[in-house]
């Protein structure tokens, strides 16, 4: 719900979601900076950027000013119980959070009864229903039930305030999916000969914009999709974070290509670093081949040597390669010492996690290649004479 945040030092135009006990908060919680996720009835949780810019910190008040509902702003004191920082700077400097029931009330959704008093005159009003509500009076009887009373009919009525006087009264309307909406409130008469009123529940308590869904990192998220849409109501729609932030997640898609060109080019340079390093060790070998062959053995067992004497070198090195690169993303991923922008990247430090089966198969795939490639260099010891490697060993 959009509304404005305000402190001593400023305003600014927010978004509020609301939190209740029955809140999935696993989410939200990784990332609170100070403070927790403890709303009670006036605690609200605001970004490290809200709280700078307004200069608030932890226990400080502020006044939030919502946007909806009958009486359109609605104000209220809360005070700063947490602060929290995604790395979003987009999702940072929008998104509040507060009690879900206020927010619930402010916005008007579902159906909501308001009641105008004055004097003996009483006249209700019922805002959210698409059709015109339906208006039950009931009268408080000596024995403490609730009776029917066809004393009062519709949304009208005369009655004097006078002291013991207490009727309940519920609305029912109906929604643009044709659900009935329900509201109820309790009408007395106070001490000072006035009519006073309070809610007794009603469907703007079950109402929200949208419900957020988290899934299990690993998750395929078009099947989580698919899942939540078969069980939503006709009328209901889903909609992924991939729609929400395209911009993010494109980006997000770039670096995944640049991922491939880069292991692409690794793989590349690899193999020409091996078969430059596998032609120099043939020709300082050439007399060793020459002797070889001068004892009778095959060209196919002298590119056998070369190929596995090849192959042992790039073992070696895979061998040295993962010893240093898993150790630096155990660094990372225990202290986080390579940081980001978080304005730029939407990151704060880099993200490592280690895929065992894809850390196999990459490492497989490209061994197996460079491996292949050096029969190709292997084949520069055919070219070698006996008597010439002899005669040059001289």
């Amino acid at each position: 719900m959009p509304g404005i945040l305000e402190s001593q030092s400023g305003v600014k135009g927010v978004v509020a979601k609301g939190l209740n006990d029955e809140t999935t908060q696993a989410f939200l919680s990784r990332f609170v900076v100070n403070g927790n996720l403890d709303l009670g009835e006036d605690g609200v949780v605001l970004s490290v950027d809200q709280a700078q810019r307004l200069e608030l910190g932890l226990g400080d008040r502020c006044t939030v000013y919502l946007v909806g509902g009958p009486n359109r702003v609605r104000p209220r004191n809360f005070r700063v119980t947490g602060t929290y920082r995604t790395g979003l700077l987009e999702y940072d400097e929008e998104f509040m959070f507060l009690p879900a029931e206020w927010v619930q009330e402010v916005a008007g959704w579902g159906l909501e009864i308001n009641v105008l008093a004055d004097g003996d005159a009483i006249e209700l009003r019922a805002y959210g229903s698409r059709t015109s509500p339906i208006f039950q009076w009931h009268r408080r009887s000596d024995s403490g039930s609730w009776e029917p009373t066809r004393d009062v009919v519709g949304a009208s009525a005369s009655l004097t305030p006078n002291l013991g006087n207490e009727f309940m009264v519920t609305a029912v309307g109906r929604d643009a999916n044709e659900h009935l909406v329900p509201d109820s409130i309790r009408l007395y008469a106070s001490a000072t000969g006035t009519w006073e009123w309070e809610r007794l529940g009603g469907s703007w308590q079950l109402a929200s914009s949208g419900l957020e869904v988290y899934a299990e990192p690993g998750a395929e998220l078009w099947d989580v999709e698919a899942q939540v849409y078969d069980v939503l109501p006709i009328g209901w729609r889903t909609e992924t974070i991939l729609r929400q932030a395209p911009e993010m997640f494109s980006w997000l898609g770039m670096l995944d290509l640049n991922v491939e060109i880069i292991i692409g080019l690794m793989v590349l340079i690899s193999v020409i670093n091996m078969t430059s390093a596998l032609l120099i060790l043939i020709l300082e070998r050439r007399p060793m081949v020459g002797i070889l062959k001068a004892l009778g053995m095959a060209d196919s067992q002298v590119m056998r040597v070369f190929f596995w004497q090849a192959v042992r070198i790039i073992g070696r090195g895979f061998l040295w390669g993962n010893v240093a690169g898993i150790g630096l993303v155990f660094v990372q991923s225990t202290t986080g010492w390579i940081t980001l922008n978080p304005e730029a990247y939407y990151l704060a430090v880099v993200p490592v996690r280690i895929d065992s089966w894809y850390l196999v198969i990459v490492e497989l795939l490209t061994f197996a290649t460079c491996a292949l490639m050096m029969w190709l260099p292997s084949l520069a010891s055919l070219q070698i004479r006996p008597a010439e490697a002899l005669r040059m060993s001289r």
